[in-house]
């Protein structure tokens, strides 16, 4: 059965997201995994957190409407020595996740260690070498959007070859878009 899977690289001012339809064969050969719609949902900072909350909320819900996945991937958060950053992360995680929930998506997570060695090779690669990699493997190219783009495709693939059991890559790219929030 063919899947769409969607990837959420989740952050409270700046959220990645990736929508990927698998393909139905087991077997697939790469290019058969395609990227439906990749960006960035951003909320302006100068708003209180509630408020980016619930607009990213919002238009991660609308997305989920239009596009209808079957699993969610979110990215596990890093809990860093800032515990104010860390539950304004976990604040937006649950809003992210609840716009997931409404429509019956079924909630997957995995790290960033495990994203970064599928795709790069090491779980340690920055943020440029993914994105590198992404463009080596799949063409992916994120056109100057935020990182968090990129991330959001290589949680999506990752979940797509762990579904495959191959670790090479899945995906051919088509067009990406970016939306602001109001």
């Amino acid at each position: 059965m063919e899947q769409m899977i969607l990837g959420i690289d989740p952050g409270s001012k700046i959220t990645g997201y990736a929508f990927i339809r698998a393909p139905q064969h087991l077997l697939p050969r790469p290019q058969s995994f395609k990227i439906i719609d990749a960006g960035v949902l951003k909320a302006p900072a100068h708003l209180d957190i509630g408020t980016r909350v619930g607009l990213l909320h919002q238009a991660l819900h609308q997305l989920v409407v239009l596009h209808k996945p079957t699993v969610g991937i979110f990215e596990k958060p890093f809990c860093g020595k800032n515990v104010s950053t860390t539950i304004r992360l976990a604040e937006t995680r649950g809003a992210l996740m609840a716009a997931c929930s409404r429509e019956k998506v079924r909630l997957l997570e995995i790290t960033p260690a495990e994203v970064k060695k599928l795709i790069a090779g090491s779980g340690r690669a920055e943020k440029e070498s993914v994105a590198l990699a992404l463009k080596t493997l799949i063409d992916f190219d994120r056109q100057g959007l935020p990182y968090d783009v990129a991330d959001a495709v290589a949680i999506a693939l990752c979940y797509g070859m762990q579904l495959s059991h191959r670790l090479v890559p899945l995906l051919s790219t088509q067009p990406t878009r970016s939306q602001s929030l109001r």
